[in-house]
């Protein structure tokens, strides 16, 4: 990697963007929130985080070069696309953004501006499992598919190859809620937002694991949290840095005995923030939102 190379990395919201400023090799990296010290054997980077639609913030981290990932298409910004809204046959949609489709001979649907109009492209075997963190079955699968040379957004090739790429995954190309941070506020230092959302208008939401979490098993889960720990951390480790002090849990039998309307089921809560620095990566956008840990028994359905 080099300067000026635009990179990507895991971050508690998911998957951070930015663009590398200095490679240090011999001591801290200057001007970020977060020591980070970069050595030869182990290169850091002090990095320029970039909005959604690519453009510089100003806001600077650090992180080291092996937690680092390179761009993949030099003409998208990171794998992402501008998710405006438009109008496709009376219905308001998301441009750019996958969702899974009930029935038919298609798992996937989405819409894409082509020219002056909205375009549905649909794709996806509805009876094939997308392994992409297996290397050798993706490694098959964009090979097949000469997926390098997908280059046009309004074909079911493009999409499917993009669901199949290495560094993304099917809830995160699906889902666009779960975990974001909704609102924050500077005097209290608290933000608020959906730590979890399992359902989406009837439909179950697979997380970044390729996982469906069962609205009651959320439930159980998070009264666990609640009466037990509340405990908030920084990337799940460290010293205790916040707490969460209001929590509620929504499910439909939830939301009708409440009055609560809602399209989703899942977890909103409102956690304080005490630690300085977490703060100040808070309102720098570095820390744009919720991540949820724990163990858990996986069963196939």
């Amino acid at each position: 990697m080099k300067t000026g190379q635009k990179v990507s990395w895991n971050s508690s919201g998911g998957t951070a963007r930015g663009i590398i400023r200095e490679i240090v090799r011999d001591g801290k990296v200057s001007g970020i929130p977060v020591k980070v010290t970069g050595t030869k054997d182990e290169p850091a980077a002090r990095i320029e985080i970039i909005d959604d639609e690519g453009k510089p913030t100003g806001t600077m981290v650090g992180h080291k070069l092996s937690t680092l990932r390179k761009a993949q298409y030099d003409n998208e910004v990171f794998n992402t696309e501008t998710l405006a809204k438009a109008e496709y046959q009376g219905e308001t949609v998301t441009l750019n953004k996958p969702r899974r489709i009930k029935g038919g001979n298609k798992k996937f649907e989405v819409f894409v501006q082509d020219g002056d109009k909205v375009k549905r492209v649909a794709f996806g075997d509805p009876n094939m499992e997308i392994r992409r963190d297996d290397p050798k079955a993706r490694a098959n699968f964009r090979s097949r598919h000469s997926c390098d040379t997908k280059k046009d957004k309004t074909t079911a090739g493009y999409w499917s190859c993009r669901m199949w790429e290495s560094n993304t995954s099917v809830g995160e190309m699906t889902k666009n809620i779960e975990g974001k941070i909704l609102k924050t506020d500077d005097e209290q230092r608290m933000v608020y937002g959906w730590a979890s959302v399992v359902t989406e208008k009837g439909e179950a939401v697979i997380d970044r694991q390729g996982d469906v979490i069962e609205a009651g098993t959320l439930v159980k889960a998070v009264n666990e949290f609640m009466e037990h720990v509340r405990v908030g951390k920084a990337m799940h480790v460290g010293d205790q840095v916040g707490v969460v002090v209001h929590s509620l849990p929504i499910t439909k039998e939830i939301g009708d005995a409440l009055g609560i309307q809602s399209d989703r089921e899942g977890w909103v809560v409102a956690y304080k923030v005490f630690d300085d620095t977490v703060w100040d990566m808070v309102k720098s956008g570095e820390l744009a939102a919720f991540s949820i840990g724990g163990r858990a028994i996986k069963e196939e359905i």
